[in-house]
């Protein structure tokens, strides 16, 4: 895949998360660094359902993908950067963020909140990835 090819799945990726947060949880997302907050707070939700039943593995794939896809966006919109493939270790390939230098798995960090870390917090780690990002 391309880096273009990339790009476009991404976004269509994050208006997932958008068309997601609508249907599900009544929420709307426009993109902007305050809607990482309500994102943070589906997160939460996500996380006591996986305390009260376990989310299928694809599902819990699913939400991280997307909901990262979308923090991905988020910070490209408002930093810069550009999605990125990392197939450098063939058995754990990732997608992340880069830029000026760093690399930012936003999914990663959306599958821990959800599944393991609710006191995790999107608004905080882009806020604070930003301020790394223009070191």
């Amino acid at each position: 895949m391309n880096n273009q090819e990339l790009t476009e799945l991404m976004k269509v990726t994050a208006q997932d998360a958008v068309v997601y947060s609508a249907e599900e949880h009544q929420v709307l997302l426009d993109f902007s660094l305050d809607s990482l907050t309500k994102v943070d707070e589906i997160l939460s939700e996500l996380f006591l359902r996986q305390q009260e039943q376990r989310h299928a593995d694809e599902v819990l794939f699913t939400l991280s993908n997307v909901f990262g896809a979308y923090t991905g966006e988020v910070f490209i919109h408002h930093v810069g950067g550009e999605w990125y493939h990392d197939e450098a270790t063939p058995d754990a390939p990732y997608i992340c963020v880069r830029y000026n230098g760093k690399e930012f798995p936003f999914a990663s960090l959306v599958y821990h909140q959800i599944a393991k870390t609710p006191s995790a917090s999107l608004r905080n780690y882009v806020a604070q990835a930003m301020n790394n990002a223009m070191q």
